[in-house]
């Protein structure tokens, strides 16, 4: 299981929870439920493939990593989850 890196913590990666992330970015900006799941979907396996061999990751990567794999499908909501901290 790959570890999650944080100033302060360490966790677990969870896809479930990185799924709900991208898919309230995705219906932040006005795309319908049902595509936000496909996109969350489509974005969660690209990141698990990128997790297979890393053992741990610090969270600004797995951020990083999943702002890009967003915007192969919406640049406006990759922009929404990578800034969310700044903007909300």
């Amino acid at each position: 299981m790959t570890q999650i890196l944080n100033k302060k913590t360490t966790v677990n990666y969870d896809k479930e929870r990185l799924g709900q992330a991208v898919q309230k970015a995705a219906r932040s900006n006005c795309i319908l439920a049902g595509d936000a799941e496909n996109l969350a979907q489509r974005v969660v396996a690209k990141i698990d493939r990128w997790l297979t061999d890393k053992p741990e990751v610090t969270a600004r990567e797995l951020r990083l990593q999943t702002a890009a794999a967003m915007g192969d499908y919406d640049l406006e909501a990759a922009y929404l989850y990578e800034n969310e901290k700044r903007l909300f």
